[in-house]
């Protein structure tokens, strides 16, 4: 009876119902980071908790009673492949995703009557943002500059980026901020990239969550600038050198050469020379 008459309020009513109490007068109310909302950190366990508040004398102990839990009204399956568990009044909640981003309701009722809830509390559910800066490192000067920011979170988070001393929000002089994937400010870029522009750059993403548990999230990376014709300089030393290396290997081929022919006459000895004198004294000795 209890459970029809709940289903017949609208969804953003429950949203905001923190207790709940039965016709036995039995209370719960579960825990709370902030005004019935629960952060939850994304890719880590999170567990959602429930506990009963008031049990009048005479209903018996808290033994007699079982949870039972719901992911938007819907009672939650914990088959092989599910990644929740339910812990009595726990759900713990294992790699927590975008999808996992819901209205919880943990349900108390009877062990003898376990289809009739006797109280019920509610748990809005927000993630806590993440953000991560996609960048290339480094830019050429005179180039165009392109910082992107992905974040995750839920509500969607606001994106502020920061540069030294700056800190910008919208589009000035050479910086341009655009949306990405309805994320506010997303993408930063800065035209004719100059050497005053490398440094650390910082981009960090807030909702509702981090305001309240002051815990802004921060994603920094580090832009490093080259010089235009920095590209030019290697190529200039290494011509350099394959001109020195030929000239070296041209003055030692000659040196070698001229070398070779003064051996080459001074091998010859002056007795090996015809000369006439030599050819009169071979006449001689045929008489």
């Amino acid at each position: 009876m209890y459970i029809r008459a709940m289903n017949c309020f609208p969804l953003l009513l429950l949203l905001f119902v923190s207790f709940v109490s039965g016709k036995e007068g039995i209370k719960v109310k579960a825990v709370y980071d902030y005004d019935n909302m629960r952060f939850l950190e994304y890719k880590t366990t999170n567990v959602l908790e429930c506990n009963i508040t008031e049990l009048p004398s005479g209903s018996g102990p808290s033994s007699e009673y079982i949870w039972t839990w719901l992911k938007d009204d819907k009672v939650m399956d914990y088959g092989e492949n599910s990644h929740y568990a339910s812990n009595d009044n726990k759900l713990i909640i294992q790699k927590t995703n975008e999808d996992d981003i819901r209205q919880y309701s943990c349900l108390l009722s009877k062990k003898s009557t376990p289809k009739s809830y006797v109280a019920r509390a509610d748990i809005k559910t927000l993630g806590i943002p993440t953000a991560k800066i996609l960048s290339q490192g480094t830019f050429i000067e005179g180039q165009k500059i392109t910082l992107e920011c992905v974040v995750t979170g839920n509500p969607t988070p606001t994106v502020e980026w920061r540069f030294g001393n700056s800190t910008f929000t919208s589009s000035t002089g050479r910086i341009t901020l655009s949306d990405s994937k309805n994320v506010q400010n997303a993408i930063l870029q800065i035209d004719e990239a100059q050497m005053l522009d490398r440094g650390e750059y910082l981009c960090s993403a807030h909702n509702i969550a981090t305001s309240h548990l002051n815990a802004t999230r921060v994603a920094v990376t580090f832009v490093r600038v080259k010089d235009k014709l920095a590209a030019l300089w290697p190529f200039i030393g290494i011509c350099a050198e394959v001109v020195v290396l030929c000239a070296i290997i041209f003055i030692y081929e000659r040196k070698r050469n001229k070398a070779e022919l003064e051996e080459s006459d001074t091998d010859q000895s002056p007795e090996q020379k015809n000369t006439p004198d030599h050819g009169k004294e071979s006449v001689r000795q045929r008489k």
